[in-house]
C-alpha cells in the first residue's frame, strides 16, 4: 500500500459536487476512512473531528440540495496546524507549556472565514513546538518514513500528501509551509508577508507570521488561499489568465550548497517552462541571500523573546528556551537597526525585477533529510523576509532516491493575484518529471 495519495484537485471535487456525482458526506467519509488506513504510520494528525465535520457535511449538502452554494470549497475538508485557534479544540503547539490549555473559544479568523467559504474543518495537525525549530513532531514524510516532512507545518504537508485531506492551513514564520511542501511533494501559496489576519494563531515573529495554503497541486493551494485571504489580494474569483515571466535566481548561497540533483531538477522545470512558452531568463540576485537570512535570525529571534517573554522555560525545549532568552536580551537599538536594514535590503532586491516577473529558485538544498532535524529553511527564509508571494511546486524527483524535489516561485510583495492567476493558468502545463 502507497502512503503517498493524491486526494483529488479542488476543481474536479466541486465539479463531481455540483454534478451530484459526490456529496461533502462522502468525501468526509473518504478522508477518515485514509485516515484510518495509513495515519498510524504517518502520524499527522491530532485532533480528528469526526462527528462534527460529518454534521457539518450534512448541513453543507442540505444548503446545496436547496441550491446555496458557498464558493469552490462548499463542503471539503480542511486541515489545521496545531497554532490555530479551532473552537473547541486547545491549541498546544506541540509544547508542554501549553498541555493544559483550555479549549479555544473561537475560531481563528482566517478559520471562521473558511467556514464562511463552505469548507469542513476536519481537524488538527501536528506543528513543530511553537512553530520552531525544536521538538520534532512524529510526523513522517509520507514518501519516505525515515525522512521528516519538514517543519514547522510537517502535519499539514503530509496530511495533504498521504491522501488523508484535500487541503490544508499551515503558517510560514522563516520556512514553514514552503519547505513541508517541497519536502512532501505537494503544493503550496504563502500570500505577501503579513497580508492576512494572524487573530487567533500563536505568533512566532510577528513582522514575519503569515498562515499558508497546502494542496496536492499548487492550483489546490491557490483555491484555498482565496477562501481565508482578504479582499485587498485580489483572490476572488480569479482569471487564469495572467502571463509572468520567470527569472532563474542566481546567488552564492544557492551555487555553493544547492546539491547536483536539485539544481538539475530546477533546471529541466525552467526547460519545461520554456518550452511551454514561458518567458525565462537568468539574473543574480540583486542583494546577498545569506545577508536577508542574517537579518531575518535578528529580527526572529528579538520577536520571538518579545512575544513569549513570560512562557516558562523549564516547559520548552532546551533550545527554544535559550532562544526566547537570547531574543528579549537582545537590545532595541539592535532590533531597530535589523528592521531598517531589512527594508533596505527589500527596496534594493525588488528594484532588481519588473512586476510581471516570477522568480525560480530550489526550496531546498536537498530533499527531505532523515530522522532528527526538520530541514534546512535557508532557501525559503529569503522569500519570505522579502515579503510577497511564494508558490512551492514539484520540480520532479532524484533519481537516486525518489524523493521529490521542490520549487520555488515568488513575486514581489502585493503580487498575490498575478502570480496565483499564472499558477492557475500556465504554471498548470507544467508537469514535474519522473
Amino acid at each position: 500500500m502507497s502512503l503517498v495519495q493524491d486526494p483529488g484537485r479542488v476543481s474536479d471535487l466541486a465539479a463531481a459536487m455540483a454534478a451530484g456525482k459526490l456529496s461533502s458526506v462522502a468525501l468526509v467519509e473518504r478522508c477518515l476512512a485514509r485516515i484510518r488506513e495509513v495515519d498510524a504510520q504517518v502520524q499527522a494528525w491530532i485532533h480528528v473531528l469526526e462527528k462534527d465535520a460529518l454534521e457539518a457535511a450534512h448541513g453543507l449538502d442540505r444548503e446545496r440540495a436547496a441550491g446555496k452554494v458557498r464558493g469552490p470549497l462548499h463542503g471539503i475538508p480542511v486541515a489545521i496546524k496545531d497554532i490555530i485557534d479551532v473552537k473547541g479544540l486547545p491549541t498546544r503547539a506541540n509544547s508542554a507549556s501549553r498541555a493544559e490549555i483550555a479549549p479555544a473559544i473561537a475560531d481563528a479568523t482566517l478559520v471562521a472565514h473558511l467556514r464562511a467559504a463552505g469548507a469542513v474543518i476536519l481537524g488538527k495537525v501536528h506543528t513543530t513546538e511553537y512553530a520552531y525549530f525544536e521538538s520534532v513532531p512524529p510526523t513522517r514524510n509520507p514518501h519516505d518514513l525515515t525522512r521528516t516532512p519538514g517543519g514547522s507545518s510537517g502535519g499539514s504537508a503530509a496530511a495533504v500528501a498521504s491522501g488523508t485531506v484535500p487541503l490544508a492551513i499551515g503558517t510560514q514564520t522563516a520556512g514553514s509551509v514552503n519547505r513541508p511542501a517541497a519536502y512532501c511533494g505537494i503544493g503550496a501559496f504563502k500570500p505577501s508577508t503579513l497580508s492576512v489576519s494572524g487573530a487567533g494563531i500563536l505568533p512566532l515573529a510577528p513582522t514575519f507570521d503569515t498562515p499558508g495554503a497546502f494542496g496536492y497541486m499548487p492550483q489546490d493551494a491557490v483555491a484555498l488561499a482565496a477562501a481565508f485571504a482578504p479582499d485587498h489580494l485580489g483572490l476572488y474569483a480569479l482569471p487564469s489568465t495572467a502571463t509572468m515571466r520567470v527569472v532563474v535566481l542566481q546567488d552564492p548561497m544557492l551555487s555553493e550548497r544547492t546539491k547536483t540533483t536539485t539544481a538539475t531538477a530546477i533546471s529541466a522545470l525552467a526547460a519545461r517552462c520554456s518550452k511551454a512558452g514561458i518567458a525565462v531568463g537568468v539574473r543574480a540576485s540583486p542583494v546577498s541571500l545569506a545577508d536577508v537570512v542574517a537579518t531575518h535570525r535578528l529580527i526572529l529571534l528579538a520577536e520571538l523573546g518579545r512575544a513569549h517573554a513570560k512562557v516558562p522555560r523549564d516547559k520548552v525545549a532546551p533550545r527554544l528556551a535559550a532562544d526566547m532568552d537570547n531574543g528579549l536580551a537582545m537590545p532595541e537599538a539592535d532590533y531597530i537597526a535589523a528592521l531598517m536594514r531589512l527594508k533596505d535590503l527589500r527596496r534594493a532586491f525588488w528594484a532588481g525585477f519588473a512586476a510581471d516577473e516570477a522568480i525560480l529558485m530550489p526550496a531546498a538544498p536537498d530533499v527531505a533529510p532523515h530522522d532528527g532535524t526538520t530541514g534546512d529553511p535557508s532557501y525559503v527564509i529569503p522569500t519570505t523576509a522579502l515579503g510577497g508571494p511564494v508558490v512551492s511546486l514539484n520540480a520532479g524527483f532524484c533519481a537516486e532516491n525518489k524523493m521529490p524535489v521542490g520549487a520555488l516561485l515568488f513575486a514581489r510583495p502585493g503580487a498575490d493575484a498575478a502570480l496565483a492567476s499564472f499558477t492557475l493558468g500556465r504554471l498548470s502545463l507544467i508537469a514535474p518529471e519522473g
